[in-house]
């Protein structure tokens, strides 16, 4: 085996036994959280809002759902990863092997996707059984899952290399990430949104594409070209890698 493939494999089973030897942490937290959603806007508002599309509230809802848990643990594994490596200074080790920094790139990735997949497919499971879905477009389903959970670990890895502490890493979540999966339609549909400056943010909001596709391949809502959806977020993964394995290139913030 080419040794740069089994480099990154290596790297890839430690950043996935780092999160699965701790399901209380990682599992239990997203389903508790997920459920909690559910409760409290499903259920406590859903009776107030009409179906849309033919679907009640709690299925219009539960796609977005599962997408920002995909988002936020694919984001989470890399980012987190790599500042502690950094941190403890061991990350410097592969850094001095002959290992391609585009091979740690993609092992960081291939890390984080893994997570954001594991928890996106065990919530997509238990709801569907839960409230009697079935997907309407496995293949797409697969897709978005997949290129979905690659951007935002590769965000994951741009982040972690430039934070300059371990607050900066979660005040993305906070301050990024999390306004742009609310604005994105996780709760409600872009037509109901009041007021056109608020419905122009939303529209400008990448995410927005994103829970719109993905929540045609689960429940068949349509309202945007999923195949748009598609190919604008195989563009942004691109764009993500290339400037990721720049940054690695450059080496800041990764050696002492």
């Amino acid at each position: 085996m080419n040794k740069q493939l089994i480099a990154m494999s290596t790297m890839v089973k430690r950043e996935i036994i780092r999160f699965a030897r701790k399901p209380n942490r990682t599992v239990l937290p997203s389903l508790v959280s997920t459920f909690l959603y559910i409760f409290a806007f499903g259920y406590a508002l859903g009776s107030a809002i009409p179906p849309m599309g033919g679907h009640s509230y709690i299925e219009f809802m539960l796609p977005g759902l599962v997408m920002m848990q995909v988002i936020i643990h694919a984001y989470i594994n890399p980012a987190y990863s790599i500042y502690i490596s950094r941190d403890n200074q061991y990350i410097e080790d592969p850094l001095t092997t002959p290992m391609h920094y585009s091979t740690m790139v993609v092992a960081y990735v291939l890390g984080g996707m893994a997570r954001g997949l594991f928890m996106g497919l065990i919530i997509a499971a238990v709801t569907m059984l839960l409230f009697g879905i079935w997907l309407h477009d496995i293949l797409l389903f697969i897709l978005f899952l997949v290129f979905t959970s690659a951007i935002f670990a590769t965000i994951g890895v741009m982040f972690g290399q430039w934070s300059k502490n371990i607050e900066d890493v979660g005040n993305v979540m906070s301050y990024i990430l999390s306004p742009l999966l609310f604005l994105g339609g996780v709760f409600f549909s872009i037509d109901m949104v009041p007021g056109d400056w608020l419905r122009i943010v939303s529209y400008v909001d990448p995410l927005t594409y994103v829970i719109d596709g993905f929540r045609y391949s689960m429940i068949g809502y349509l309202r945007t070209d999923p195949y748009y959806c598609l190919i604008a977020i195989m563009v942004v993964l691109i764009i993500c890698f290339i400037a990721s394995v720049r940054m690695f290139e450059s080496g800041k913030n990764l050696k002492t």
